[in-house]
């Protein structure tokens, strides 16, 4: 900020007076244009090694913990219905 309260723009950057207004618009969608034209940000998320190293354990931690469920409740559900002498998988001997 400057010492009158206004901002203080990087080189380069104006600000927009009340006489730019009419050159800004918004849709039903309340997407922003600026003359006419769509205003889009686009911003990319850039990840270190580390980052994506941390992310290929957290999704291979992820897939593993998925399939142990699986295999949980299947062994479950055997059990279950072996109690009951329902045998769809196969029952042990007692």
């Amino acid at each position: 900020m400057t010492g009158d309260g206004s901002p203080r723009w990087p080189d380069g950057v104006e600000p927009v007076g009340v006489e730019d207004l009419n050159r800004l618009g918004i849709d039903s969608r309340n997407q922003l244009y600026w003359d006419g034209q769509r205003i889009e940000i686009r911003r990319v998320l850039e990840l270190t090694r580390l980052q994506k190293w941390f992310a290929a354990m957290a999704a291979v931690v992820g897939l593993l913990a998925g399939l142990s469920t699986i295999a949980t409740g299947l062994n479950n559900a055997s059990v279950f219905l072996c109690a009951r002498q329902i045998a769809v998988l196969g029952c042990p001997l007692h």
